[in-house]
């Protein structure tokens, strides 16, 4: 299978971050993986860094992958306007935020770090708010881009490793 890692394209002027070479530097990666034969390829978080225009220039790029296709969600995915964020895991094909697929003996299991998150929900919703309770009763200060695993995804987690058990897979 094939891995790519924050491409975090952004129509922004250049810093540390070199925002504007990811399409390129995508463009390649898609080519090179192309011609080998893979199982699959995934993403694994940041696609974009900033503005939901940004899905538009490498989402495009992605999709030209023969293999099957499959995202991690990444903190600056949720760069976007808040009306927009609830729609992130659409845009990127995802029919869930967390997720598992089987291949050739193993388990893949896909979770969401932004489950807990200041990033990915609109302030002032239910689940902001709930980030934010979450934030304030750590003992150690995070940073605000910092999310988490709720005990939700928890409990989906060890369902979802039994269910690999039971059926002889690693997970």
């Amino acid at each position: 299978f094939g891995a790519i890692a924050d491409c975090q394209y952004a129509d922004q002027p250049e810093t540390k971050r070199k925002y504007r070479q990811s399409v390129g530097k995508l463009t390649e990666c898609v080519a090179a993986l192309n011609e080998k034969d893979l199982a699959f390829v995934v993403h694994l978080g940041d696609f974009i860094d900033k503005d939901w225009k940004s899905f538009d220039v490498v989402g495009p790029i992605f999709e030209r992958l023969r293999a099957p296709r499959y995202h991690v969600l990444g903190n600056h995915d949720f760069s976007v306007a808040d009306e927009r964020k609830k729609d992130v895991p659409k845009r990127l094909a995802m029919k869930s935020r967390y997720y598992d697929f089987s291949h050739g003996g193993y388990r893949f299991i896909v979770l969401d770090g932004n489950d807990i998150s200041l990033i990915a929900y609109p302030k002032g919703s239910e689940q902001y708010k709930r980030a934010e309770a979450f934030h304030r009763a750590l003992k150690r200060p995070s940073p605000s881009w910092n999310g988490a695993v709720s005990d939700k995804q928890v409990a989906w987690l060890e369902e979802t490793l039994s269910k690999a058990d039971a059926a002889g897979e690693k997970a």
